[in-house]
């Protein structure tokens, strides 16, 4: 490899042979802090709203996982939603706000859902009484 001329102090270095022509910067810590910290400049400038995004949805409490399964015919409702449209027409405060809501939604749907029966429904003394889970808590406990 041929000796180049660093991006940031200017000084003469030899490049990382596994680097190659793609190494623009000497291996001094300086340079390199400074050389990680242009490149996260031009991140933040090339994608202004995943970086303000990212830190709305800091600001809200965290949601259980975010990995909604799909089974069957049943599509989750944020996968049938176009996302950015919904951005776009918003802005992106309401859309975090909405994408938040769409979780728990998505959540809730799937309890309710796997907590009913299967099959027929008709009454028969072998099933239990379905209970609230509220009220599972004071069933629990003994007298």
């Amino acid at each position: 490899m041929r000796k180049r001329p660093c991006r940031i102090c200017r000084k003469w270095f030899e490049p990382n042979p596994r680097a190659g022509d793609r190494q623009h910067v000497c291996s001094r810590h300086e340079c390199q802090r400074e050389r990680h910290r242009r490149a996260c400049a031009a991140w933040r400038k090339k994608y202004p709203e995943l970086d303000r995004e990212g830190r709305l949805r800091e600001k809200l409490p965290p949601t259980p996982t975010r990995n909604t399964p799909k089974s069957g015919n049943c599509t989750a409702l944020s996968a049938r939603l176009n996302m950015s449209a919904v951005r776009d027409a918003v802005g992106l405060e309401v859309f975090v706000v909405i994408d938040e809501l769409v979780q728990v939604i998505e959540k809730w749907a799937r309890d309710v859902v796997s907590s009913q029966p299967s099959g027929i429904t008709r009454k028969s003394s072998r099933l239990p009484v379905a209970v609230p889970r509220d009220e599972m808590d004071c069933w629990s406990s003994s007298p």
